[in-house]
């Protein structure tokens, strides 16, 4: 009795165990992420995607699997023991890869410029789109469909600019017709000004200068002067290099002395009474004017304030 006892109580237990073992296998593979298949019996986990199976799953061990190589791929949860060889766009017939392949997911190819295909993921090639040379364009060619063409009864419309285009042009033109007669008036305006000021210099370098002597203001008038343009004064009035060069080098050092020194010979050369009217046109024929007025000032001032 004893012994029926032990038998019935170890039959009972390994029972146990063996239902308890399976329903953790149960519950284990019940929690497959990606889903199951049945494998000689057991309910094994599929391989993600982008993976392919390297054994299956037992009793006592989960499905094996491994990520596809490259060149191959697999798009979805799966029991394959091959991941699927990637696609190549074949430029023969016109087609380029838009997307490259991966481990996840298959090649993507599209049609080349100017080439068409309208059967999505059957197309096998790509054909030229077509030229609506007479009829005209009613929509362009796509990578998916082909150029359609207006119908031979439609009347045909030259591709129209838009509206906004068309404005910002017409307003441009505007804006550019506008600055170019401002910039005309203003150059008339100085243009006409610049005239009057001329015809006013001129008319006042007509007007017949005074016979007034020099010598009592020919220091400031060297002031005035200077060197370089006293060299040239003298120059002009047909003063020699040489007879230029004897004063500046007899006043070594001291370019007043100098200007003061070959004012004073050019002023007698000219005489007391011409003196005064050539040295302010000579000036003014050297484009001297400030220098000119200035001196014509310093001259006139004086002889206005004499009695």
């Amino acid at each position: 009795m004893y012994v029926c006892n032990l038998v019935v109580f170890l039959c009972c237990a390994v029972l146990t165990v063996g239902l308890t073992e399976g329903r953790l296998r149960r519950t284990r593979r019940g929690a497959c992420e990606y889903g199951t298949y049945q494998h000689e019996g057991n309910t094994c986990c599929l391989c993600p995607t982008g993976y392919q199976v390297i054994k299956d799953c037992t009793d006592k061990n989960e499905t094996n699997c491994e990520r596809c190589k490259d060149g191959t791929y697999m798009d979805h949860p799966n029991s394959e023991y091959k991941c699927q060889p990637c696609k190549v766009c074949d430029s023969n017939a016109n087609m380029d890869t838009k997307e490259r392949c991966s481990p996840f997911y298959n090649t993507v190819c599209w049609c080349k410029e100017n080439f068409y295909c309208d059967k999505r993921d059957e197309c096998k090639a790509c054909y030229s789109c077509d030229m609506c040379e007479e009829l005209g364009v009613k929509q362009q060619c796509t990578k998916t469909n082909n150029t359609v063409c207006h119908d031979a009864k439609e009347p045909v419309h030259p591709q129209s600019t838009s509206t906004g285009t068309i404005v910002a042009f017409v307003v441009l033109l505007i804006l550019l017709a506008g600055v170019g007669a401002v910039v005309f008036w203003l150059w008339r305006k100085h243009k006409l000004c610049f005239k009057e000021k001329q015809s006013v210099l001129n008319h006042e370098e007509d007007l017949p200068l005074k016979d007034l002597d020099l010598n009592p203001h020919l220091s400031e008038i060297a002031d005035v002067l200077g060197w370089k343009t006293m060299k040239r004064v003298a120059h002009h009035s047909g003063i020699s290099k040489t007879g230029i060069e004897e004063h500046e080098l007899n006043h070594r050092n001291d370019v007043k002395e100098q200007t003061f020194a070959l004012l004073q010979a050019w002023s007698q050369r000219q005489g007391l009474h011409g003196a005064y009217p050539a040295l302010i046109k000579t000036l003014r024929h050297m484009n001297e004017r400030r220098k000119a007025d200035e001196i014509q000032k310093i001259i006139e001032k004086e002889a206005i304030a004499l009695p």
